[in-house]
């Protein structure tokens, strides 16, 4: 049985570990964003072109429209950068939770990890099979999209105690 949760039924040590989980996936974000800007000319378009996964000729067909490709690689860096950012501070932390887990979704779906023969995948970080760190990841953001973070600590905190003051 599942049971519906708000911030008021957490322990102060599950508030503290579901803010501090959903700031370091906000920090990572972040930084893969602005490394990806600050990067000389860096596009999408070897990562789109090398895509395995089931949607390999979506990702490919991308690859291969220029206006997609700049779309997709501005969609990348800002969508990365600015869900993180948002995720830190707790600013629309469950739209940014949810935007971060569908642009995770799509990066692994592109590259899922699994090989040309469906058996194990060697990458730098060792073996993988099915489970790799972005799916981790983007499911580490719907745990956080689960949960009221934004009732526990962060700026959508202060803004709903705003709200609230100005209403009559």
């Amino acid at each position: 049985m599942f049971v519906t949760s708000d911030s008021s039924t957490l322990s102060p040590w599950q508030q503290l570990l579901l803010v501090v989980l959903r700031f370091l996936i906000g920090w990572h974000l972040f930084f893969q964003g602005f490394g990806k800007l600050q990067a000389v000319e860096w596009t999408s378009a070897g990562f789109l072109q090398g895509s395995s996964g089931p949607l390999s000729f979506f990702f490919h067909a991308i690859a291969d429209t220029p206006l997609l490709q700049t779309l997709v690689d501005w969609i990348t860096v800002w969508g990365l950068m600015l869900f993180g950012i948002f995720l830190m501070v707790g600013i629309l932390s469950r739209v940014s939770a949810a935007g971060g887990f569908v642009l995770l979704m799509l990066f692994y779906l592109a590259a899922p990890a699994l090989s040309a023969d469906g058996f194990i995948l060697q990458t730098a970080e060792g073996t993988e099979l099915y489970v790799n760190k972005t799916l981790l990841e983007a499911l580490f953001l719907l745990v956080i999209l689960s949960f009221p973070t934004e009732k526990i600590a962060g700026l959508d905190l202060l803004l709903v105690q705003w709200r609230k003051r100005r209403e009559p």
